[in-house]
């Protein structure tokens, strides 16, 4: 049985910031720890024309790597796993795993209206939504990833000119693709996806303690830079490469 880690990280003329200012500090981190537990890793940098924003290329997952890989995990160039991670791969079957994110009750109240008039059969609890930035999956899942292509391709115009704002891109269709072809889910505990650090004080530390260890380091297996600048994100992505760096040579 082999396994995948799939990151997209390309420099798109429609990003205000390059991803490689930031992806430098997450792609050693998987690097090292795809090697440490024998997972291929794979990086998209190239952009396919075919798509108007980089975040479509993901859904390419099984064009690029056709049905080699048994099991196979999407993670956004955001996020950095924690060297001691254990295998999650090791963790699920068939399902398709993620972690639900309700961290922004204001952005699913308007991200779910506003996509939901594609799915106006489907109606989507809140308590069931993940966050597609990290996602956990089996080969078998690769009608999944055609229904979302054929989905982008059939609105590719709307879509391209989506100006509705506060309701992200591709997240939300991701759940309603999810729920429209009852895909069978497991729900990861936050660790997995660990987002929203800011507003959840994983910064920190306890000040009681000696150990002066960030929250989120301590409880956290993949952490998600996300919810804030993206300038914000730079620099602190450098700086916690800058401080753990020597766990991942």
């Amino acid at each position: 049985m082999k396994n995948l880690i799939y990151m997209v990280a390309i420099d798109h003329h429609t990003s205000q910031f390059k991803v490689t200012e930031y992806s430098k500090y997450s792609i050693p981190v998987w690097e090292a720890w795809c090697k440490k537990n024998d997972v291929d890793f794979m990086v998209v940098t190239e952009h396919d024309e075919r798509f108007d924003k980089p975040i479509w290329n993901k859904e390419l997952v099984f064009e690029n790597i056709g049905d080699k890989y048994d099991k196979i995990g999407i993670v956004d160039a955001d996020t950095m796993i924690r060297w001691d991670a254990p295998n999650m791969f090791d963790m699920y079957d068939d399902e398709f795993c993620g972690v639900v994110d309700n961290d922004s009750y204001y952005f699913l109240n308007q991200s779910l209206p506003a996509y939901g008039k594609f799915f106006p059969d489907i109606k989507l609890d809140t308590d069931y939504y993940i966050n597609a930035g990290v996602v956990f999956f089996t080969k078998k899942h690769k009608h999944f990833f055609d229904a979302m292509l054929e989905f982008y391709f059939e609105h590719k115009e709307e879509l391209d000119n989506w100006s509705i704002p506060n309701t992200g891109r591709e997240q939300t269709i991701f759940n309603f693709m999810l729920k429209k072809l009852n895909i069978k889910k497991k729900y990861l505990p936050l660790p997995w996806n660990l987002f929203g650090m800011h507003r959840k004080d994983m910064f920190q530390h306890n000040p009681v303690l000696e150990d002066k260890t960030p929250y989120f380091v301590k409880y956290g297996y993949i952490w998600h830079f996300t919810g804030f600048p993206i300038e914000d994100r730079i620099r602190i992505m450098g700086q916690v490469w800058d401080v753990f760096r020597g766990n991942y040579e």
